[in-house]
């Protein structure tokens, strides 16, 4: 994965980072609020031995007190002093193995000075810890040692400290936000890893090494039954022009005269793509005929609203002629043979030598549009594929599973099918930020206000009102 990839992908995800972000960081603040608070207060004091010559050889460390100052450290945690603090401070509520998990004692490298350190769940009492730390460590000294030869003298008192030391509750709100973020970004890439869909447009192109001759933004208009001219969603309209335009010059010394129009699996918008650009194709002028191949479940009658009775199953066995079967399409262009009657042998129909004849014929006055059947689940578009100039497969984003497309490419491939692109439709609108990473069609904004359109209906662009002002002087 490249730089570029990656932060496709960060933007692609986003707000699921920054809601992984937010809820770990609830999650730790969540934590620091379940803790007990732990408080903490810090006692010093120097030791003394007899012989000492004052404060000065204690802290200069000349003196033999640093030596015993070293030995009587491990007495601090020691159940001798537990004990004894105990004893004296029964208002503490501690046993003796508690107050010694709650003391800590250093001494400084260069002197005799020790620092006692008590944790408590109230600030008093790590106070009182602190400073009956270094009287008992004394005592215990003494008895250890037979007599009053050491002494710990107090240097600084412990004082209270309102201030908890533990929960650490920003600490715990930042490693939660991290955790969460991190645990975001492996559930992407793991999802990313194990995903089998065609997710970008890198995707198609490596399962069938086509070229992408358009994309199609996800729309209710192109879903429904809707016609081009009668949507209103300008993306879809020009997104389709872009693709006609596309087609056009896949061979511009020989254009292909007849296109079929197929998938890999049911469902991926092959008829909405065959009628659409039929649409298209018909409003630039060009004679354009759309021939609904898919004998099994046809749909191109329904989208045109027109009775699909008689169709190209009647033309096809001789019942009817092709002149009875097509209908013009609203005094345009546009020319529709519909399916006509289900038969019981589509494979049969669409393979025969009277339908290679049939596409002949129209391609020398038509561009023809052929809606075919999807490759996988029957083999009626690799029968038609040999029959057409050039074979477009329809893959759908998010939809579209690799291999199967894959394995359709390689159908159409081994009965030497001229496949001449992919069309990929339900795209992202978000621009680079949709799918997984990096796919988005477009932006709806971006085109609205290049085309001067800022609702549903056109409205005069800058450009369009600056050129009226001058011609106008």
């Amino acid at each position: 994965m490249t730089v570029l990839d990656f932060i496709r992908l960060t933007r692609a995800n986003l707000r699921y980072l920054l809601a992984g972000l937010l809820i770990g960081a609830l999650l730790g603040l969540g934590y620091s609020l379940l803790q007990p608070r732990v408080y903490a207060s810090t006692s010093t004091g120097y030791v003394t031995v007899a012989g000492s010559a004052g404060i000065g050889d204690v802290i200069s460390g000349n003196s033999a007190a640093k030596d015993k100052a070293t030995g009587y450290l491990a007495l601090t945690n020691s159940r001798a002093v537990a004990e004894r603090i105990a004893s004296e401070n029964p208002d503490l509520g501690m046993s003796a193995g508690e107050i010694a998990g709650n003391l800590t004692a250093s001494m400084d490298n260069q002197s005799a000075l020790i620092r006692v350190q008590a944790t408590a769940n109230d600030p008093v009492k790590a106070q009182t810890l602190a400073n009956s730390a270094l009287e008992s460590v004394a005592y215990v000294a003494n008895e250890l040692e037979g007599g009053n030869t050491v002494r710990v003298v107090p240097l600084e008192d412990a004082l209270p400290n309102n201030s908890p030391i533990s929960p650490n509750t920003w600490r715990n709100v930042l490693l939660g936000a991290l955790v969460g973020f991190v645990a975001v970004y492996a559930l992407v890439f793991a999802r990313r890893a194990i995903d089998t869909k065609v997710r970008t447009r890198e995707d198609a192109i490596k399962s069938t090494e086509l070229g992408v001759l358009g994309m199609l933004p996800k729309s209710e208009d192109l879903a429904s039954t809707k016609i081009l001219h009668e949507a209103g969603d300008h993306v879809s309209q020009e997104s389709i022009r872009q693709l006609r335009t596309n087609l056009r010059f896949v061979n511009v010394d020989r254009p292909p005269k007849s296109v079929l129009i197929t998938s890999s699996e049911p469902g991926e918008g092959k008829s909405t793509v065959a009628s659409t650009l039929a649409q298209a194709l018909a409003e630039a002028g060009q004679p354009t005929i759309i021939i609904d191949a898919d004998l099994r479940r046809p749909t191109v009658a329904k989208k045109f609203r027109i009775d699909s009775k008689i169709g190209l199953t009647e033309v096809i066995a001789g019942q009817v002629e092709l002149s009875e079967a097509v209908r013009q399409f609203e005094n345009s262009q546009l020319f529709i043979l519909p399916a006509g009657r289900i038969p019981p042998n589509p494979s049969e129909l669409l393979g025969s030598d009277k339908m290679r004849s049939l596409i002949r014929e129209l391609s020398e006055e038509f561009m023809v549009i052929i809606d075919a059947p999807p490759v996988l689940p029957v083999t009626d578009a690799t029968l038609l594929s040999k029959a057409v100039d050039g074979t477009v497969l329809v893959a759908t984003i998010g939809g579209t599973q690799r291999e199967h497309l894959r394995e359709a490419t390689e159908n159409l491939h081994q009965v030497k099918a001229n496949l001449i692109g992919l069309v990929l439709n339900q795209t992202p609108r978000g621009g680079f930020g949709g799918g997984y990473y990096g796919f988005g069609y477009a932006s709806t904004r971006g085109y609205k206000s290049y085309y001067g359109y800022t609702s549903d209906k056109p409205t005069e662009g800058k450009g369009l009102k600056k050129l009226k002002r001058a011609s106008k002087k």
